[in-house]
């Protein structure tokens, strides 16, 4: 008996060692890959690698109160970076579990919430500090949590129907959750070994760029299915933020979330309810369980609570639908004032990964282009903004749309010279008068169509600067042997090592000039809501540079310049002169001292959380006052062929209604219909 009971440990711990060997073997090879085929030439040196680390650690603790600082000192120093990643998990499991202990004492009894204090998350904690500071800490921790549960409707409710909920219960509720998260992220299992791996995999891919990425076999199926040309869903997926906090993860363009126009990725989900069964918070779900509770609304209807750009609590209802290319994806409207004015919004560039033809977002304008020219617009309005961008292919065959043929852009890769990419199609469906909207969320492809359409004159760019991202991703296993330098297969790849999501080109216009961390500026600025809040390409430590490339460009003919210093100048005397666009421009001001506040110290006690909310809510009537001043310059209108299909469903009928008053409320909307109207003036 004892033989055997040998044995099997001799067995196990043989497969232990295989299995971490297999894991260092993985994690040479993504340094290995990255290297050989990212655009740009990392030096991947011991400084390049301690960065991997210390960004590792940083995205488990991103508030620093887990880890301490001679942790960080002591993880540091292991000398294998697979031995590194299993330390770093075990030990992160301990001190969270210390977090659990501490919290649990402290949770057992009320906490004090009328003492003045203030946290600072991003403050972190000395290594050589007593288990008292520690203790401090974690109350502070706590008490903000409790804070945040206890005025978790005080957002969207009128302050005299806002009952508070009990202490003793928000307490206990609190603490049954944090023991779920600590369970979920205690080192119990080889699955969340594997997902502290990962994750080490992922920074890898951070450290070169922002926008590369470590994906198994799973994360990339996912991926592809979030982008897939038909699905019956309510649109979109969940994962989680640095904190375990439920965020949007992706969308299905076309989808039912994304034709809202209120959901983007990255937005916070607090609550998912289902209607006429449950409703759960999702402080106490991982994102796979809340996938999963979403589900259970197939064929009703769900209403998310989400925390939206500049921290602002909206409630979105969701059915869940077929989206097909054939159907009705793009919106768009008449806008009709002295001029009538065609308007498209188009939230994502989506393709069909599997389809025939490929068609994606680039046909559906194109329909839309058409029914809108029955209508007899004289012009067209494209919104790009909050437009994170997708498929460079759509960018490209979008460009051809309203641009009759010539070179587009020049792609640089590593191992080959710079190529100009060109229009594949000869012909254009609409020649006249274009307006593209953009702002701080516009970026890849949303930013290739509109320097494209800068360097040709072909249409006005307006609003704000862009986000930056003047680079391409591709995704290739990460068994690159099956491959040359090129990326031309010679041999079968094996696709359970997973995948590289990998930055492998960068984009620069006609001029030769690229925007990468810069934008696009626009031609004419118009200001818009939480301006100063956006995150930008430049804001990433391992965001690339922007640089120059050399190629000659043949049969590149711009069109006539357009009346751009005009447009600008009669546009900034209107937008000077407005008072709304003046009230705009104090209430971002104040927006962006706001979040400074809720990034820095927070108050921590019952009067100085809810004076904090109150000037939030302030500054929220306040927009939603201005909204409801503007008086349009245009009636919002559908076309014919819409019309009908509104008389088919009714969830399409409420959801046209909602967009149209919101369209009445978009101020940079209605100013970019004055420009454009100008526009099409000069133009006859």
């Amino acid at each position: 008996m004892k033989r055997v009971v040998c044995a099997f440990f001799g067995i196990l711990a043989l497969f232990r060692i295989s299995f971490a060997q297999e894991y260092c073997d993985k994690v040479n090879l993504m340094y290995s890959v990255y290297n050989r085929f990212h655009i740009e030439n990392k030096s991947v040196d011991d400084d390049f690698k301690k960065d991997v680390r210390r960004k590792f650690l940083h995205n488990l603790d991103p508030y620093n109160f887990i880890f301490s600082k001679e942790d960080h000192s002591k993880l540091m120093t292991v000398s294998k970076d697979c031995d590194f990643v299993e330390k770093s998990a075990r030990l992160f499991s301990l001190r969270i579990s210390e977090f659990d202990s501490i919290s649990s004492l402290l949770l057992d009894s009320k906490l004090d919430l009328n003492v003045s204090d203030k946290l600072n998350l991003y403050e972190s904690i000395d290594g050589s500090v007593v288990l008292k500071d520690k203790k401090i800490r974690v109350e502070q921790v706590l008490k903000f949590m409790v804070l945040e549960d206890l005025f978790f409707e005080y957002d969207y409710l009128d302050p005299d129907s806002f009952e508070m909920p009990n202490q003793t219960d928000v307490q206990n509720e609190i603490s049954e959750r944090l023991s779920k998260r600590v369970s979920m992220k205690t080192l119990d299992s080889s699955e969340r070994l594997l997902a502290f791996q990962d994750d080490f995999l992922n920074a890898i891919a951070q450290q070169f760029d922002p926008h590369s990425s470590y994906f198994s076999t799973n994360k990339k199926e996912d991926f592809e299915n979030a982008l897939s040309k038909e699905i019956i869903s309510f649109g979109l997926s969940f994962g989680e933020d640095d904190q375990g906090g439920i965020i949007i993860a992706s969308m299905m363009p076309g989808g039912a979330a994304w034709k809202t126009g209120e959901i983007h990725v990255g937005d916070e989900v607090l609550e998912i309810k289902i209607k006429g069964k449950s409703s759960k918070k999702t402080s106490s779900m991982s994102a796979s369980k809340a996938n999963n509770f979403l589900k259970q609304g197939r064929g009703g209807v769900v209403e998310l609570v989400i925390k939206s750009e500049g921290s602002r609590l909206i409630k979105v209802e969701l059915k869940e639908e077929v989206t097909e290319v054939e159907s009705n994806i793009i919106s768009s409207f008449i806008l009709e004032g002295d001029t009538k004015i065609g308007y498209i919004v188009l939230p994502g560039f989506y393709t069909d990964f599997g389809g025939l033809f490929g068609l994606g977002c680039a046909n559906d304008v194109a329909k839309e282009l058409m029914k809108l020219q029955k209508e007899g617009v004289e012009g067209i309005i494209l919104d790009l903004r909050y437009n994170g961008g997708g498929s460079l292919k759509e960018a490209m065959d979008l460009a051809g749309i309203f641009i009759d043929e010539g070179p587009f852009v020049v792609m640089n890769k590593k191992y080959d010279k710079p190529r100009v990419k060109k229009d594949r199609n000869r012909g254009l469906i609409y020649s006249g008068p274009l307006t593209v909207m953009v702002n701080g969320a516009s970026a890849s492809a949303s930013e290739i169509l509109s320097k494209i359409f800068q360097d040709y004159n072909r249409a006005i760019i307006v609003g704000g600067s862009t986000y930056g991202k003047a680079t391409a991703q591709s995704i290739i296993p990460l068994d690159t042997s099956a491959y040359d330098d090129k990326l031309f297969p010679r041999g079968r790849p094996n696709n359970e090592l997973g995948y590289a999501k990998i930055t492998l080109s960068k984009i620069y216009g006609t001029d030769l000039e690229t925007y990468q961390k810069n934008g696009i500026k626009p031609d004419v600025e118009i200001p818009y809501f939480y301006q100063g809040l956006i995150p930008k390409e430049s804001d990433y430590t391992t965001a690339l540079n922007a640089d120059k490339v050399d190629k000659n460009i043949y049969n590149f003919t711009p069109l006539e310049k357009l009346p751009t210093m005009e447009l600008k100048k009669t546009s900034s005397s209107r937008i000077l002169k407005d008072s709304i666009f003046q009230e705009l421009t104090k209430i971002n001001d104040d927006l962006v001292k706001l979040y400074e506040k809720f990034q820095t110290q927070i108050p921590i006690s019952i009067k100085g959380y809810q004076s904090l909310l109150d000037e939030r809510k302030l500054l929220e009537s306040r927009i939603d006052v201005l909204m409801d001043k503007l008086n349009p310059a245009f009636k919002v209108l559908n076309t014919e062929f819409e019309k009908e299909i509104i008389k088919l469903s009714e969830y399409c009928k409420d959801r046209n209604e909602r967009i149209i008053e919101a369209l009445y409320q978009d101020v940079e909307l209605n100013e970019a219909f004055l420009i454009t109207k100008e526009l099409t003036s000069k133009n006859k």
